[in-house]
């Protein structure tokens, strides 16, 4: 599960938790508009793989790849609208980009992959993070990220089952599938305790995500899609949450980013150095 795939997702909605405190229950015809919202998105995925649509978002403008190449972080709501309105909830797709200048491939899935070491590159949202299972192409990991708003801490903690895929030696992608999700209670508190699934707040009740990465043009592009479901909101409370449903996932979506390229970058660094000692001590055998 690569990066903000794991991390970044479930806490786009964190911070909304305060407003909406009171219990919400998901309904099966929520849950119905979800699989597929889900769906339509790993369709349009396996289209970028098999080269029917651009691999990448930026390519699909010109002044977008230039941006990005350029050191810009690009983030927005996925078809200029989000959170979608589904029966009794929101559905909220966010997509950003970045480029990492003189990286490698391996670099970024190497960092990426580094679950153990999250709380050290995305704190403090992600408190921890721990490998569960692993094959191949086949990973599930659990995460554990917290949010503070308004003095109110709000904690979530998930399981994703991620797919991996590797599109030759230049190109690679992952699918995150949420297949937990549970909120904590009283988070830091010695009443803290874990709601049972698809019970509490509801202000996130599925995750899913795709991180695509390539190599190309000096440097890896990395993009990350995430895409959450939570309740609706009240409509007495829209005036103060519609701001937030609106703000907090740009601004999250591009820290998100920016840590990645600064791990990515750091990685990088390491690999060039350990490279060139390496042929220096060739050299002078």
């Amino acid at each position: 599960m690569w990066i903000g795939e794991r991390r970044g997702l479930a806490i786009l909605f964190l911070l909304l938790a305060p407003a909406l405190s009171n219990a919400a229950d998901l309904k099966p015809e929520t849950l119905q508009a979800w699989d597929a919202y889900v769906c339509a998105a790993k369709t349009h995925m396996e289209k970028r793989a098999s080269g029917r649509a651009p691999f990448l978002w930026v390519d699909e403008d010109q002044d977008l790849a230039q941006r990005v190449r350029a050191g810009e972080i690009l983030v927005g709501p996925l078809d200029g609208d989000s959170p979608h309105t589904v029966p009794h909830g929101l559905i909220h797709d966010w997509i950003g980009a970045v480029f990492v200048p003189k990286a490698r491939l391996d670099d970024a899935m190497s960092v990426l992959d580094d679950y153990e070491r999250y709380p050290d590159f995305y704190r403090p949202m992600v408190a921890k993070a721990r490998l569960l299972e692993q094959t191949p192409a086949h990973e599930k990991i659990t995460l554990l990220m917290v949010g503070k708003a308004y003095s109110v801490t709000s904690a979530v903690e998930t399981e994703d089952e991620i797919k991996m895929s590797r599109l030759g030696a230049d190109r690679a992608y992952s699918l995150s599938t949420s297949v937990r999700v549970q909120a904590i209670a009283d988070y830091g508190e010695s009443s803290e305790h874990m709601l049972p699934e698809d019970d509490g707040p509801g202000y996130v009740w599925r995750t899913f995500s795709v991180t695509r990465l390539e190599q190309r043009d000096g440097g890896v592009y990395v993009e990350m899609e995430m895409i959450g479901m939570s309740r609706g909101i009240p409509l007495a409370l829209r005036w103060l949450i519609q701001p937030l449903a609106e703000r907090l996932p740009r601004n999250l979506l591009v820290l998100t980013l920016q840590d990645a390229r600064d791990a990515v970058t750091q990685k990088s660094r390491a690999t060039s150095l350990k490279t060139q000692t390496l042929a220096q001590a060739t050299a002078r055998q």
